[in-house]
Formats: structure tokens, sequence, C-alpha cells
């Protein structure tokens, strides 16, 4: 089963739909990221680390609300209103 990164909505849905077969590609999309990130960590934390950040990915897949990601131009409106602020 593959995917396109422009599948990652659509995925994400199914996987907050409780579908495994999603859950698990998501999860397998972000390891290859989650395992060189490991590498910053001593050799004898590194499993149980992994564990707890994929937990972590779990939780943020069910925790992720799709409908207030802002869209291209409502994200651009916001880092330039942002950066006038500073």
């Amino acid at each position: 089963m593959s995917f396109k990164i422009g599948d990652l909505p659509s995925l994400l849905k199914e996987a907050q739909n409780k579908n495994l077969d999603a859950m698990l590609l998501f999860i397998q999309t972000f390891k290859p990221k989650l395992k060189s990130s490991l590498y910053q960590t001593s050799i004898g934390e590194r499993e149980d680390l992994a564990q707890e950040l994929t937990l972590k990915i779990i939780e943020a897949i069910y925790n992720y609300d799709l409908e207030a990601t802002p869209g291209f131009f409502e994200f651009i409106e916001q880092i330039e209103g942002n950066s006038g602020a500073k």
C-alpha cells in the first residue's frame, strides 16, 4: 500500500476513523524521520523512546483537526501578520 504526500489529509481522516491500515501507513511514512531523530539519543534509550514517540504520533493523529488548518492564503496572511508585529 502506497500513497502520495497530497493524500495525507485523506489518510489522516481514515486513521482517525480507526482504519488500522491507514494508521500503520501513516506511522510508516514518518518512521524514517523518527529513526533519524533517535540517533541523537543514547543507544539504551532508543527503543523506549521510539515506542513513546509512536504513541505521541497516534495521539496527534486522533487530536489533529483538519478543519482548523488554514488554507495557503490564510497561512500567508498569518505569517505576514506575525512578521509585522515584531
